[in-house]
């Protein structure tokens, strides 16, 4: 048996290697790959310290002094609404992409084969700091049929899209570009949506989407497999893959300077494996709308990680995405936005073991970008309740709804940042203040053979993110946490930048940890609130 497994993790091994050697001999060799080929590249190297008043062990997230290097800690609410990056990441796609016409006049045929590679900045399972790690990033086939002549853009060669066409799209291993929802950070149905194997297998799908002078519809689906676990402990199909389905809809329409949009899906997606509801289907749907105004010509704000990748595409630099030159407008021109979205969920029920229940969640927010000439203002409103937070957890203590009696506050943000252009010095200032209300719950935690955790009882706790919970000592509550950041950005060319920026935060929610001097446990305390964080930054991104 040993010799067996052995055998099976030297091919496995070999398999990786050979991949690797294969893709560096593509990359390096092959004629068909040029250095247009490589697109949304941004190489950055950091000096920061992310606490300047906290050192090793004093925090309950770990902040080593001043070196180089990306950190977790450098925090500011918000910093990238509608991008799933924070900006200072070294990665790149590598794109290869062809286009070709169809035998049916005005038809357009089109793939790309997407790959993401992004430089790890600490270790992982598998990976050491260093590694690059690679992932399909939205490969796709498209079909294009334009109700009027075709126009090919001269510069790229690229057919461009047509105001009347008829789009089908194939996405052959990851569709997580295909979403409901509008700004990123508040979008949903991606591929996380599954519950269970989130990473492990791959998520197709396919979109339909119709336009006709400036009115949209879209249809499609997206699947995984995941483990099916059925109500029976004793059927033969338990542990067994079984196939889960999804589909999403929208239609809306964009006007000279309005747009009215709506969107929605509805999702199987996946089994409860708690005890006394196994095999209960969790069901995850909802509806998300948007209402624009802008400026005659402008359009309302889409995120990169919708866009379907093409290489040597110009539409990157009208969109100001990697040259990033600021906005000088001769007029003032502005957008405002204000969106919703409504979800719901079928999760087990904590009071009564063996029910299931309907849980709702909501978000919302109001976002304006306002441009006098070489200056800039951009203000957020941003409004997410507990369960959309958590949604593709899902829930707090996964696959139960909130017990009754347990009370939460919802998260609540706001934010405002100015920028002024200084042309004749290639410098950018901006300024940005923000308020967070982190979301919070005060109630019960499971005590069912599959805990999380958190301490069973009552418990308090702030919850950041999905993937980030305090536990509050008791008698203490989350607070409001203020920010004020100031960046200086010095372009030095079309690609190439020095950033420097200092961070303000007066958090209260800051826990540190000490030994206690009786029993030589751990035990948590609240700490000063002041956090300090500076960084110096030289970035390219192309």
């Amino acid at each position: 048996m040993q010799s067996r497994i052995s055998q099976y993790c030297h091919v496995k091994a070999n398999s990786i290697r050979t991949f690797f050697a294969c893709l560096a001999a593509l990359l390096l060799f092959a004629p068909a790959a040029m250095a247009g080929d490589f697109v949304d590249t941004r190489i950055s190297f950091i000096f920061s310290d992310d606490n300047l008043l906290s050192g090793p062990g004093e925090s309950l997230i770990n902040s080593p002094q001043i070196d180089f290097g990306a950190r977790q800690g450098i925090f500011f609410p918000f910093r990238n609404l509608n991008s799933q990056d924070q900006g200072d990441e070294t990665l790149t796609h590598l794109v290869l992409y062809k286009e070709m016409p169809g035998f049916i006049k005005n038809l357009t045929t089109d793939a790309a084969f997407v790959a993401r590679l992004g430089v790890l900045t600490s270790p992982e399972t598998g990976f050491s700091a260093g590694d690059i790690r690679l992932r399909d990033a939205g490969s796709y086939l498209r079909i294009r049929y334009s109700f009027t002549d075709v126009v090919v853009d001269e510069r790229s060669g690229h057919t461009l899209d047509s105001d009347r066409q008829l789009e089908l799209t194939f996405f052959p291993t990851n569709a997580d570009r295909f979403r409901a929802g509008y700004t990123y950070d508040l979008s949903w149905a991606g591929n996380k949506i599954y519950t269970q194997q989130k990473a492990q297998f791959a998520t197709p799908g396919l979109r339909l989407r119709f336009d006709w002078d400036g009115f949209y519809a879209l249809a499609g689906a997206k699947t995984t497999r995941q483990i099916i676990l059925t109500e029976d402990s004793n059927d033969v199909r338990n542990r067994e893959l079984g196939a889960f389905w999804g589909g999403i809809f929208g239609l809306g329409y964009i006007g000279n300077m309005f747009g009215v949009e709506t969107n929605g899906a509805i999702f199987d997606a996946g089994v409860n494996p708690k005890q006394g509801v196994q095999g209960k289907p969790v069901v995850s749907g909802g509806i998300s709308a948007r209402l624009s105004a802008f400026s005659e010509g402008f359009a309302p704000e889409a995120s990169i990680d919708y866009r379907l990748y093409r290489n040597r595409d110009s539409g990157f630099e009208a969109s100001h995405f990697f040259l990033r030159k600021p906005k000088n407008y001769e007029n003032f021109t502005w957008r405002a936005s204000i969106e919703g979205n409504w979800l719901t969920q079928t999760l087990a029920d904590f009071d009564n073991l063996g029910s299931t229940k309907r849980i709702d969640a909501f978000a919302g927010a109001i976002r304006s970008d306002l441009f006098i000439g070489k200056f800039a203002v951009n203000i957020d409103l941003v409004y997410r309740d507990l369960y959309f937070i958590l949604f593709n957890v899902p829930g707090l203590d996964p696959f139960y709804a909130l017990p009754n009696g347990a009370s939460s506050t919802p998260e609540i943000l706001f934010a405002v940042k100015g920028e002024y252009w200084i042309e004749s010095a290639n410098l950018l200032p901006s300024l940005m203040f923000g308020i967070q209300k982190p979301a919070s719950y005060r109630g019960r935690i499971s005590e069912t053979p599959n805990p999380t955790d958190l301490v069973s009882g009552q418990q308090t706790v702030a919850i950041l993110d999905s993937s980030t919970i305090i536990a509050f000592p008791d008698g203490a509550q989350p607070k409001e946490l203020y920010s004020i950041r100031f960046t200086l950005r010095w372009d030095l060319s079309d690609m190439l930048s020095l950033i420097g920026e200092v961070n303000y935060n007066y958090d209260r929610n800051q826990l540190g940890r000490r030994k206690d001097p009786v029993n030589f446990t751990a035990e948590y305390y609240m700490r000063d609130p002041n956090v300090v964080g500076v960084g110096i930054f030289a970035q390219a991104r192309f």
